[in-house]
């Protein structure tokens, strides 16, 4: 979980001091937590629903409250980072050892309660909160799957649009349903099945009429999917498996049920019987596309067909799935990769020649040729489609690309490059400053940027660089971006202006920057 510093970085200074009160008032009641994610409840002027989740290298979140509605880290994300830190490390503070004794007192004391008392509470609580209800009648039907399914039924109801709110309520509610689906996996495999294909297809169309940006819903949909296909892979049905899986997938326009996770499962006749759909589907299909086939059903038809074409290695079927349409290069593209993929290395060149001389103003078709000379060993023809890919944008991508393809000749190439670029740019330097950087020769592109304009981010970047090796070029750079700012003030300009005069200050001898400050005082007068 977040450190103390990070939580302050993310919240800021009052956000941080409120949500550590707020944990301190023991506010925050955990509803599912691990190293990676959490959920909570925060009580603040009411109760607040809140995820957080660790995706690669960075932290997201959601909270219900009109503090967070922009994206803001709100006191309640704060409270609840801290109580999940606390409850995860087991000695900070003690926190996690009195709360492991509270929950074992707790233990303790229902385990001594008669049975009847426990259920009177109970009832209690059903009475008063429905959700309460529906996850006992749950509990309840779980050991018969036909009234697992009907419990099932009542708890996916949701009484019309989920709102934002909503979402997230409803996401915990499924919660129960997912833990007992897994119970269930263990006991009869064909019954999870059956009854993740029920939750499945209900799911699918509830999240059609709701607001599920926080990806609540979503989450919940991918962990039914993920069940479905451990059951179909614990007990595999074989042939009776391709009509109710090609059916989910007709109403899956999420990818949440990927063939080949299947593929085993179908075994030889339920493959042949998915394929003899997946034909009768591709049969509905107009010769050629127009405008009203081109998208929609017509674009998952076509998503299925191909699917099934991977993953039986049936490159004839693939074909005819790609070359449906092709009115756009990116068309062109999958056919010419897909070749590749299948090392007809001969059609490939044919065919990528072909979709240059179609769509000749195409940087990426232009690549793709230039790799499919390079295979055939022609390298002066690919070097020409590289430079002919770069002219058409130059970036970082195809930068490299040319210089790869250069090899020793690269200085001559480089110089024609920057001077082509040059030539565009009619005197700015923002790219060539970039492409420089990007090729690792720093100091040409600090030169470049102090003899032309610069756009300010690149301008900014290169300063941040030189603060360590060169403070007196980068508080220079900050004063020219700081005369930038000055040229327009705008009243929610002024913070950035005031930054880069305080970065100068501090990196360049104090009678080079009074003069600006004297002058900027002199132009505009001081505003709240």
């Amino acid at each position: 979980m977040l450190s103390d510093e990070e939580l302050l970085a993310l919240a800021g200074k009052a956000a941080f001091s409120r949500g550590r009160q707020y944990h301190a008032q023991g506010r925050v009641r955990l509803t599912r937590h691990d190293r990676e994610a959490l959920e909570a409840e925060v009580q603040g002027s009411e109760t607040y629903s809140l995820w957080m989740r660790h995706e690669g290298s960075q932290w997201r979140w959601s909270c219900s409250c009109p503090a967070a509605d922009d994206g803001s880290f709100c006191k309640h994300l704060v409270a609840a980072a801290l109580t999940a830190r606390d409850d995860a490390a087991g000695d900070e503070a003690g926190g996690a050892q009195r709360a492991g004794a509270e929950d074992d007192e707790l233990w303790a004391f229902l385990r001594a309660q008669p049975a009847e008392r426990l259920a009177g509470w109970l009832k209690a609580l059903a009475d008063d909160d429905p959700e309460v209800e529906k996850r006992l009648r749950l509990f309840r039907a779980a050991e018969t799957p036909g009234a697992l399914k009907t419990a099932l039924g009542k708890l996916l109801n949701t009484g019309g649009f989920l709102d934002y709110r909503g979402s997230l309520v409803y996401a915990r509610r499924l919660a129960t349903a997912v833990q007992l689906l897994e119970t269930q996996l263990a006991r009869d495999a064909v019954a999870c099945r059956e009854l993740c294909e029920h939750v499945i297809g209900r799911l699918l169309k509830i999240y059609e009429r709701s607001d599920d940006s926080a990806g609540a819903i979503g989450e919940r949909l991918h962990e039914f999917a993920a069940l479905h296909a451990r059951a179909c892979a614990a007990a595999p049905p074989g042939k009776a498996l391709a009509k109710s899986l090609f059916a989910l997938q007709q109403k899956d326009g999420w990818g949440l049920l990927p063939l080949a996770h299947y593929w085993d499962a179908l075994g030889p006749e339920g493959r042949a019987e998915y394929g003899r759909l997946v034909a009768a589907e591709l049969a509905g299909l107009p010769a050629k596309p127009d405008e009203t086939t081109r998208h929609g059903a017509a674009f998952r038809i076509r998503a299925r067909a191909e699917a099934y074409a991977r993953t039986s290695g049936d490159f004839d079927l693939l074909q005819r799935v790609l070359r449906w349409d092709l009115s756009q290069p990116h068309d062109h593209l999958r056919v010419l990769e897909s070749l590749r993929e299948f090392r007809r290395e001969r059609e490939a060149l044919d065919w990528a020649e072909r979709a240059v001389k179609r769509f000749p103003q195409d940087e990426r078709l232009r690549a793709a040729l230039a790799a499919c000379l390079h295979a055939a060993g022609l390298d002066e023809e690919a070097l020409e489609q590289c430079w002919q890919a770069f002219c058409l944008r130059p970036g970082g991508e195809s930068w490299d690309r040319l210089k790869r393809a250069a090899g020793a000749d690269w200085p001559r190439w480089r110089e024609r490059a920057l001077s082509a670029i040059a030539a565009r740019e009619n005197g700015e330097a923002t790219l060539r400053v970039r492409l420089l950087q990007h090729d690792g020769d720093f100091a040409a592109a600090v030169a470049l940027a102090r003899e032309c304009p610069v756009r300010p981010d690149t301008l900014q970047d290169l300063a941040q660089r030189l603060e360590r090796d060169d403070p007196t070029t980068a508080g220079e750079f900050y004063l020219r971006l700081a005369r930038l700012e000055a040229r327009e003030p705008h009243y929610d300009r002024y913070p950035q202006l005031v930054h880069f005069l305080a970065r100068a200050a501090r990196l360049l001898p104090r009678e080079a920057v009074q003069p600006e400050l004297v002058e900027l005082r002199a132009a505009h007068a001081r505003k709240t």
